[in-house]
């Protein structure tokens, strides 16, 4: 089988596609993955067959951050033509084939490449987005509303897409040759196969969705075999107690010398050794200390078994590892569905209360990280359950399904 798997966005929308693409390699399959650009290496270093998107917009996200609405407002006028140049690179994947479209809903045109094949759609999705339930809100909901309006939440998610879709009915149209019959990637996911790739021990399955909802687990890529880690952060991990681990992933503040003042005190204050990791720019510091060691990054999955508890903005790539590690957390979310996380981890008390906006202070981190320490055996019975899942195999096992029923039918 060949299945094109597309996908866009930050490593925490790509890594897990390009884990399913290591999974589906193994099992005999030969999978594309189309993805940004900034990522091929990592693609390499797996032996993934990768097909290059243009990844302009993250080099815009990146340019704007941190500085503030009206930046975000004028980089907002040059979107639509990057967005139309990655769907026009999603119509050439057209001509490598492909008997299954795995799609990442950022790359709005992953349906539309299937439509065109003749080959079955397949929405893989890292958080709940499109499927209404009245269990809980849109995790992309920017507030919280009564439980009454939970099913009425989930319109969001369908509206998101709406500035784009004048564009992709025509791209539809003039690149795809694809004229009647167009529907919104929204409708389209609903109303076909989804594969939830997140743990259903972080997240079960509402009771209103269908069984074929049910998630399938995490998609995690190992370490490159070869990867072995720094001496100075090999000789810090044996010269003590296990670490608090910080990082922020690729969220940036207006600020990042004061975000990292305030980390710095508090594990001072906490009396816990810390390993920074300074990602995309989140966290930055002059000051130097015995008991703290700055980093650029290192993999999660080597890493976090190696600290007493991890501290980040609560992206689902980041929860995941901290899971499957056994390890207590703390949040400090910024958007999107980091705060449906934070209190998702918290009701599963491995985590305190998620430390939103001005309650970010040295003294509450302080508070928070000794309490998310004592919640270390129910973050380790956890971890043992989610690392007993394979997300990967499931999803493998539900294409194949897809692909054998498209052949037959």
């Amino acid at each position: 089988m060949k299945p094109l798997l597309i996908t866009m966005g930050s490593r925490g929308d790509v890594q897990p596609y390009l884990a399913l693409a290591k999974g589906l390699n193994e099992a005999g399959h030969q999978p594309l993955v189309a993805g940004p650009r900034r990522f091929q290496p990592v693609a390499d270093e797996h032996g993934i067959d990768y097909a290059p998107l243009p990844d302009e917009m993250l080099d815009l996200q990146d340019a704007v951050k941190g500085r503030g609405a009206r930046a975000a407002i004028t980089a907002a006028r040059s979107v639509k033509p990057m967005i139309r140049r990655l769907l026009d690179a999603q119509a050439a994947l057209v001509e490598r084939g492909g008997e299954v479209v795995v799609h990442h809903p950022k790359s709005l045109g992953g349906p539309y490449v299937a439509e065109k094949l003749g080959v079955p759609a397949i929405a893989g999705l890292l958080l709940p987005l499109y499927l209404p339930t009245a269990e809980f809100a849109s995790p992309i909901l920017p507030a919280r509303l009564p439980r009454a309006f939970n099913r009425a939440s989930w319109r969001i998610a369908a509206a998101v897409e709406a500035p784009y879709r004048g564009m992709a009915r025509r791209w539809r149209t003039e690149a795809l040759g694809l004229d009647a019959g167009f529907r919104p990637v929204a409708d389209l996911v609903r109303a076909g196969a989804v594969l939830h790739a997140w743990s259903p021990s972080l997240l079960p399955a509402p009771a209103d969705w269908p069984a074929s909802a049910e998630p399938v687990g995490f998609w995690t890529i190992p370490p490159a075999a070869d990867w072995s880690p720094p001496d100075e952060l090999a000789a810090f991990l044996d010269r003590g107690d296990p670490p608090v681990y910080v990082g922020f992933g690729s969220m940036v503040t207006g600020d990042p010398e004061a975000l990292a003042a305030t980390v710095l005190e508090a594990v001072r204050r906490c009396g816990r050794r810390a390993v920074l990791a300074t990602g995309w720019g989140g966290l930055r510091s002059a000051a130097r200390a015995a008991d703290v060691l700055m980093i650029e990054e290192a993999p999660h999955d080597w890493l976090f078994p190696r600290v007493a508890a991890v501290v980040h903005h609560g992206g689902i790539g980041t929860v995941a590892a901290a899971l499957r590690a056994g390890v207590p957390q703390v949040v400090r979310p910024f958007l999107g569905d980091q705060p449906f996380w934070a209190a998702r981890l918290h009701r599963l008390g491995i985590a305190p209360a998620p430390l939103a906006g001005r309650r970010f202070t040295a003294d509450a981190l302080a508070t928070a990280i000794t309490e998310a320490i004592a919640s270390a055996p129910a973050a380790r019975t956890l971890g043992e359950r989610v690392a007993g899942e394979d997300g990967i195999a499931a999803a493998i096992a539900g294409i194949e399904r897809l692909a054998r029923r498209e052949r037959s039918g």
